[in-house]
């Protein structure tokens, strides 16, 4: 894992009690990200994703974007889209990118 996956790694092993993430009330360290996001990674591998593949992320800039957007990192390639498009846009950008698996939030799907 040679990428932003292995920087948010080392960074969890070197200030894992630091400020990540934070939202409103809600805080995640870097060592709580890094657990949640390498979670998620798991999470897609059961579902056989494999390093190359494409998971598209159609999500809100919320808590859960950067767990979900590091995890993905961890198990493939990250095809970030934006929460806005409509379902039609998004269908042919998963179909244009090849992506496997589609993560989004529940305040992120539109018609």
């Amino acid at each position: 894992m040679n990428n932003l996956a292995a920087a948010l790694a080392e960074s969890a092993g070197a200030h894992g009690d630091r400020i990540a993430v934070r939202q409103d009330d809600t805080v995640l360290t870097y060592a709580q990200l890094d657990d949640a996001a390498a979670r998620v990674a798991a999470l897609l591998r059961e579902r056989d994703v494999r390093p190359g593949d494409r998971v598209a992320l159609v999500m809100p800039n919320v808590t859960h974007f950067p767990v979900a957007y590091y995890g993905i990192l961890r198990a493939g390639v990250v095809v970030p889209m934006n929460p806005l498009l409509k379902y039609r846009e998004v269908a042919h950008t998963v179909g244009d990118s090849g992506s496997r698996i589609v993560l989004t939030a529940p305040s992120s799907r539109r018609r």
